[in-house]
């Protein structure tokens, strides 16, 4: 099976958070997206916990038994945009997937891996997010979900797609490079689905190939998704992709044809989830990645005494003559009444921070006054007021400044800004950080007021600081989480803030915890027939699955002893010895801790005997003939994993020599008996004849 181990993690897009999503005025996109979901991981194996980040899509948690997951980057294996699903989202090269494998690798239900992904909320309808589990052919996987409301879904609402082939063989291009099957059949192998079973299946031979994938677009909205894996043969991995597709909402907002900025906007999805952002200073607002879905409702704080288009405006970005969905607009032109005329105007604090959520009071001579609060910007719109006038504008019941309006049909006044005096200002600040260190500029805090509005927006400096300046009362602040799967609370509640005083909220995350690795390590020995050590040669252990990683090889020490280490577990290797004629040992090593120690005997190395001096009489015995070793074939018997000493077979390369040897010594003496006895036999003879 195939196992990619580059593993790498990040933040793709905004996450939700609480049904809540945060944005800023940025660009919209040119067209709907495809996006590919972020994997995180932690945990160890059979007990694995992460998290999966899609933009536009609710925030996902999982945990899996599997006795062994990892995030894989994607460089090497991936969708390409020639696949069916690539052709809908777009290539996924570059981003992160899962691979997974069972708990164990026999063919019965209870070795099955089982990983759940748990919404935080219903997933988007419209069929406009899929799921993609690649190579599946010597494995199956079983696939149940819950439906909205608790229900179980049934295998057409997982809305089964096509099977398909996705490694660079297959016809699509632009795939990535497998490698070829022994039987001739890469890029080609593609498993079954069975929707009355909800299982998909490998091959019916249950062959290890390449690039077998299947997808799935559900009908209906899920709150969960339950993936079963099953061995067939072998030692499996599968792979686990997400993918949706977002639109754009943007639009402008104007008051008297000028730009109305830090206005908030309000999008609502049909499910009631609420993303929000501000104007900018253009008047511009983007929600750049949204679920390509009908019927958002489009919403902002119309200035006082406007005139302007009927809110919410609606907005379908799932257009039927549009393949993928079309980006929508909602443009807030706001007018005054006819005669009238309007002021944008704004206050600060005494550092220049904006003054959001301040009271501002217009008095108006001849009409009643005109009340209205500063947003995010701190700026205050005020439209119904009479032209050419002189107004007073006062803030937090402080002494009011007189501001002149400007003709019928101007464009409104835009008057210096107001300094409130601290007296009357709350500040509400902190710092941003991940794993202690502050986040980079630009990260987005909102401000929100004791009903849930948002009356403030901030975006972090260079050192990760946020400020509010804002009246008394009681607040919430949140953020986004910096990095894909950081941990940390997005939202602080119950701020209290006090007119004339500062108070720090903090906003820290940690970066998830790396998955702990579980190796194992495969001890051992090599001696020679002498039973002397073997020093200083090569031991390799090679997986029989290429992509289960790559061989280890460690040297003998001076007690021929050897330690193979970081291998993985339940995985089938071939352990060899650098020796002429040693025989290779096949293992299959434990879920932890070390394997059974290997014994290997390697024929001893023969030193020749010095020749004697011509001169020298010679000392040797009569020469006897050779016994042959026993086995007569000189090779010795297979090599086995038995432990040392309880009797198993020991890894064995040679014949040996010792049985010969000892034989022909017995031969040699019974030979020299023989020989003695016919001597004194013959003498007792030759006596009693005299």
């Amino acid at each position: 099976m195939r196992r990619w181990r580059a593993v790498t993690a990040g933040l793709t897009t905004l996450a939700l958070g609480a049904g809540l999503a945060i944005g800023g005025a940025t660009s919209a996109s040119a067209e709907p997206a495809g996006n590919w979901g972020t994997f995180t991981l932690s945990g160890a194996s059979k007990a694995y916990t992460g998290t999966m980040t899609l933009a536009g899509f609710p925030a996902t948690t999982f945990t899996s038994n599997s006795r062994q997951s990892t995030v894989i980057s994607g460089a090497s294996t991936w969708q390409s945009a020639g696949t069916p699903s690539g052709q809908v989202y777009g290539t996924s090269r570059g981003q992160t997937y899962m691979n997974q494998r069972p708990q164990a690798d026999r063919p019965n239900g209870d070795s099955a891996s089982t990983t759940t992904y748990t919404f935080d909320g219903a997933t988007p309808g419209a069929q406009s997010w899929s799921f993609v589990l690649g190579d599946i052919d010597a494995d199956q996987a079983t696939i149940s979900a819950t439906v909205a409301g608790g229900g179980a879904a049934t295998g057409e609402q997982l809305g089964f797609e096509s099977s398909y082939n996705s490694c660079s063989a297959a016809p699509a291009a632009g795939g990535w490079s497998c490698t070829p099957d022994p039987d001739g059949t890469t890029g080609q192998d593609k498993p079954t689905w069975d929707a009355a079973t909800r299982t998909l299946t490998g091959n019916a031979a249950a062959s290890d190939t390449a690039g077998a994938s299947a997808w799935f677009t559900p009908t209906v909205s899920l709150t969960s998704l339950t993936i079963t894996y099953q061995q067939r043969s072998g030692f499996p991995v599968y792979q686990t992709w997400f993918a949706n597709r977002t639109a754009a909402i943007s639009g402008t907002a104007t008051l008297d044809g000028a730009a109305i900025p830090g206005a908030t906007v309000t999008v609502t999805a049909p499910r009631g989830t609420v993303y929000t952002t501000t104007t900018d200073a253009d008047g511009k607002y983007v929600f750049p990645q949204l679920p390509v879905i009908a019927n958002y409702r489009v919403e902002i704080t119309p200035p006082a005494g406007a005139d302007g288009p009927e809110q919410p405006q609606r907005v379908s970005l799932a257009v039927a003559a549009t393949p993928g969905g079309a980006d929508g607009t909602a443009d807030f032109a706001f007018t005054s009444p006819d005669d009238r005329t309007s002021v944008i105007g704004s206050v600060t604090d005494e550092d220049d921070h904006p003054a959001a959520n301040v009271p501002v009071v217009i008095d108006v001579p001849g009409g009643d006054p005109i009340e209205t609060t500063t947003n995010s910007d701190g700026v205050y719109t005020v439209s119904d007021l009479p032209a050419d006038t002189a107004v007073e504008v006062s803030v937090a019941d402080e002494p009011p400044v007189t501001v002149t309006t400007g003709d019928v049909g101007a464009a409104p006044v835009e008057p210096d800004p107001i300094v409130a005096p601290p007296a009357v200002i709350a500040t509400v600040t902190g710092v941003v950080s991940l794993d202690g260190t502050p986040v980079p500029a630009g990260v987005v805090v909102e401000l929100l007021d004791e009903s849930g509005a948002v009356v403030g927006s901030d975006t972090t400096d260079a050192d990760g600081r946020y400020t509010f300046a804002t009246v008394a009362g009681t607040y919430t602040v949140r953020t986004v989480v910096p990095a894909a799967g950081a941990t940390g609370d997005t939202a602080n509640t119950g701020i209290t803030a006090v007119a004339g005083s500062s108070v720090t909220s903090d906003l820290p995350f940690e970066t998830p915890a790396a998955p702990v690795v579980v190796t194992t390590d495969q001890p051992g020995t090599v001696v020679d027939t002498n039973g002397d050590p073997v020093a200083g040669v090569d031991v390799v252990a090679t997986p029989t699955d290429p992509e289960a990683g790559p061989p280890v090889t460690v040297a003998t020490d001076d007690d021929g002893a050897f330690d193979l280490v970081d291998l993985q577990p339940t995985t089938e290797y071939t352990i060899t010895v650098d020796v002429d004629g040693a025989t290779p040992v096949t293992v299959v090593t434990p879920e932890d801790g070390a394997a059974t120690p290997l014994a290997f005997v390697v024929e001893a190395e023969v030193t020749p005997a010095p020749s004697p001096s011509p001169s020298a009489p010679s000392t040797s015995p009569t020469a006897v003939p050779t016994v042959p070793a026993a086995g007569g074939s000189g090779n010795g018997p297979a090599a086995g994993t038995g432990h040392v000493g309880n009797g198993g077979p020991l890894a064995y390369t040679g014949a040996d020599l010792k049985p010969g040897l000892i034989a022909a010594g017995v031969l040699v003496l019974l030979g020299a008996a023989l020989l003695t006895y016919r001597a004194v036999r013959n003498r007792r003879r030759s006596h009693l004849q005299d």
